[in-house]
């Protein structure tokens, strides 16, 4: 699945005789642009998305088996598509383990804001919408407005 905000589509056409027809073609930007939008977090891509981000991103780490992760999961997107400052990324802890080892992920659902590759706010376990909401207002009250 192509992130939309990582790729962006073009159309070509061929003037080939035998070929006439269109065919899509799909270029990889350098920057990842913060939206409101989920994104995927492996332990391959999570310094990309996370620690080289200059705007804030809250990670999710979350896990399958979760109750209150399956929970928390639509509750946090849904606050962050509406907020358009920050990037949620969700990171299923038992298919990376190397960035749960790295912060030391215990309890699940745990969720961190970053700013900038550096950690700002945390917090675990099921909460209410009006934290939730709280949290990525303050959260994305840091991004630069451009």
């Amino acid at each position: 699945m192509l992130n939309r905000r990582l790729f962006s589509r073009t159309t070509r056409y061929f003037l080939s005789p035998l070929s006439n027809r269109r065919r899509q073609h799909y270029f990889h930007s350098s920057q990842v642009a913060q939206t409101g939008q989920e994104l995927k977090g492996t332990d391959q891509n999570f310094e990309k998305l996370v620690e080289q981000a200059s705007e804030p991103v809250i990670v999710d780490f979350y896990a399958d088996w979760c109750g209150p992760c399956r929970v928390l999961g639509p509750l946090i997107k849904k606050v962050v598509e509406a907020n358009k400052k920050v990037t949620l990324v969700k990171l299923d802890i038992e298919e990376n383990k190397l960035v749960a080892e790295k912060f030391m992920i215990s309890s699940l659902p745990t969720v961190k804001a970053f700013h900038k590759g550096k950690e700002i706010d945390t917090f675990i376990g099921l909460r209410d919408s009006s934290f939730i909401k709280d949290f990525v207002e303050k959260t994305g009250s840091l991004a630069t407005d451009s």
